[in-house]
């Protein structure tokens, strides 16, 4: 086990708390997302499994030595968990290529500068490596700091909104990489998200936080197709509630037919309302009893539906 977390509370100097009895553990190769609304106190978590701020309850345990209270410690942190945030911990007078480099010493040097030039490459920093990390963008400035945090080869990696800047192309090569690493090293990662399809995507389990609190714990595939209800299914994309018979149903612009089976054989009558092509598939958009939406997905229009089965 990398991170074992016990019970653990905080609250600001104003007595407001952030969050309150958070427990849960963190294995080796584990990607772990953290996703819920604005305010109820993820980014804070992070600083505080970091150790960076002090807990008023619980411990966290980075294999099996407890985390020391920062008050305690002329430098906050521990040697082994690293947290990229938005703050790009970075030394502005080095260049791109040093801040990389300098966290390498442990390694000999025809390593260090292969390991290096892999991570600029891989981050797409090559450009401006030469360049003092100051005067480069903010979206280098993220890049380089989680290139930077690769390079401690620290045990567990906090990610708090990371690919927040990346494009597309970026955030596929880069998350691949990670996923690799991940599993080469053995080490834990634990990533703060507003993006349901990006948990999706590079979690092994999905943590559900909200007022301060986790709720409820997803693999990928549960999230996705069996969420606890409709409040947090709706994080990872949209999300048809009907009543059948006084029973909320829940379920995915996918999941339903138009003719009944095993899978599916509750019948809904719908009225076609319009229909949007989004590139791969269209999403086909219909009104059932008492004027409630609900949104199909397929292949072709479906404005001659009249009947699903879910």
């Amino acid at each position: 086990m990398i991170l074992k977390v016990e019970n653990i509370s905080f609250s600001y100097p104003s007595k407001k708390q952030v969050f309150n009895q958070i427990s849960f553990q963190l294995l080796p190769g584990e990607i772990i997302s953290i996703i819920g609304p604005s305010g109820t106190g993820k980014s804070t978590l992070l600083k505080c499994l970091a150790g960076q701020l002090s807990l008023d309850e619980g411990e966290v345990y980075i294999e099996g030595d407890k985390l020391i209270d920062p008050k305690e410690l002329l430098k906050p942190g521990h040697p082994e968990i690293a947290l990229v945030n938005q703050l790009f911990e970075l030394d502005d007078y080095f260049t791109a290529y040093e801040n990389i480099s300098n966290h390498l010493h442990h390694l000999p040097q025809e390593e260090r500068e292969k390991f290096t030039q892999e991570l600029l490459e891989v981050f797409e920093l090559k450009e401006v490596a030469d360049l003092k990390s100051k005067n480069i963008s903010g979206g280098e400035k993220q890049r380089l700091s989680m290139a930077c945090a690769l390079a401690k080869e620290s045990r567990c990696l906090l990610l708090d909104e990371p690919f927040v800047h990346f494009d597309v192309h970026l955030h596929k090569k880069i998350g691949t990489y990670l996923r690799k690493l991940v599993e080469i090293r053995k080490m834990g990662v634990i990533l703060v998200t507003h993006n349901g399809e990006e948990a999706l995507s590079w979690s092994d389990r999905i943590l559900l936080m909200r007022e301060g609190k986790i709720t409820n714990t997803y693999t990928p595939h549960q999230a996705y197709f069996k969420p606890k209800n409709l409040f947090e299914g709706r994080f990872f994309g949209e999300l048809n509630s009907i009543y059948i018979e006084g029973n909320q149903v829940l379920f995915r612009p996918i999941s339903f037919s138009e003719t009944p089976n095993d899978n599916f054989s509750r019948k809904v009558e719908v009225d076609f309302v319009d229909s949007y092509f989004r590139g791969v598939f269209y999403a086909n958009y219909f009104k059932i009893r008492k004027g409630k939406e609900i949104v199909l997905y397929s292949k072709n229009e479906l404005s001659n539906t009249k009947v699903i089965y879910v």
